[in-house]
């Protein structure tokens, strides 16, 4: 019989800020952490879902967090929706995530909304490793590293499907297929933030030695070309069903299904950050050749038609 873990449920809303303390605290490992806000005004809600391999948390507040937050056995993502944020005495960027690193780094949150993913950290190491051709060990990330473009895209691609499962899945989940999503968030992760082994000093060379990640680096940086699976076959030095195999195993879709994923993540986002630009415009840009397809593409993956998000982008 296939081994059970059990997704735990976490909600905490109060206007007691000692209450959100202890629940910050519970989350993650902290020190000197303050929590302030006039008492009259002041709420918090926080949401935790998932398991020791994997979980997706959000949490708001009307007040201000603030300590310093140190490592744990997770590789802990976190992103603004809304509000201010500063890790390291740096200004985080609404809708990109940050890697929390390896050392406690100072933080405060001000009016916030924001959302967080945590991954076991074995199993990054472990997917790096098989990934870059290396032995599995700690690794480094680019400090301070933003992901953009096609890399973005593929963060938020990774997002939406991890979310789906764990947010809405079954109370109870094989130890099998959490382990499968938990490599499939990692590989989400050293898609999106350039890395290396520890004693190594820079990524493109080692990171980029493995098969894989030569396929998917040529992908993403030709995201919004007229590529062919082929193409990325032939620039990964693989046949097209090794590709289809590798692209299977590590994201759990076919290549062109995984571009197509990214092409319109890339045409939302330029939708809603520049509402000027027609439609037929955004969906060149992102690689779209056929502008009907693109829009029933967008309708099935959003749930509006493109022109609709330009509007509510129009209006905001």
């Amino acid at each position: 019989m296939a081994e059970l873990l059990r997704r735990t449920r976490r909600e905490t809303r109060t206007r007691d800020r000692r209450v959100a303390a202890a629940t910050v605290m519970r989350d993650d490992v902290t020190h000197g952490l303050l929590v302030e806000g006039r008492e009259s005004s002041f709420s918090f809600e926080d949401r935790t879902r998932g398991t020791h391999l994997l979980s997706l948390g959000s949490c708001s507040c009307s007040g201000v967090v603030s300590g310093e937050i140190a490592p744990d056995n997770a590789m802990t993502l976190i992103w603004l929706k809304s509000g201010r944020g500063h890790l390291d005495g740096d200004l985080m960027t609404i809708g990109r995530p940050t890697l929390l690193r390896t050392t406690a780094q100072p933080f405060r949150w001000e009016s916030f909304h924001k959302d967080v993913m945590r991954i076991d950290r074995a199993t990054v190491e472990a997917v790096a490793a098989e990934r870059g051709d290396w032995e599995p060990g700690p690794l480094v990330f680019q400090p301070r590293h933003v992901p953009e473009g096609p890399a973005l895209a593929a963060w938020w691609l990774m997002v939406r499907t991890v979310a789906a499962e764990v947010l809405n899945g079954s109370d109870e989940v094989s130890l099998e297929r959490e382990q499968e999503l938990t490599r499939f968030a990692a590989a989400g992760l050293l898609t999106a933030i350039p890395h290396w082994p520890v004693g190594q000093d820079e990524p493109p060379r080692t990171a980029a030695s493995a098969r894989f990640a030569r396929a998917e680096t040529f992908l993403l940086e030709n995201a919004t070309e007229q590529i062919t699976v082929a193409d990325v076959a032939a620039a990964a030095g693989l046949s097209v069903r090794g590709l289809q195999d590798t692209f299977q195993r590590h994201h759990g879709i076919a290549p062109l299904t995984y571009l197509r994923g990214i092409r319109l993540l890339l045409a939302r986002e330029h939708l809603q950050t520049t509402p000027t630009a027609s439609v037929a415009e955004v969906a060149r840009a992102a690689g779209f050749a056929h502008l009907g397809r693109f829009a029933a593409a967008y309708r099935a993956e959003f749930g509006e038609l493109p022109r609709q998000t330009r509007q509510a982008a129009q209006e905001a």
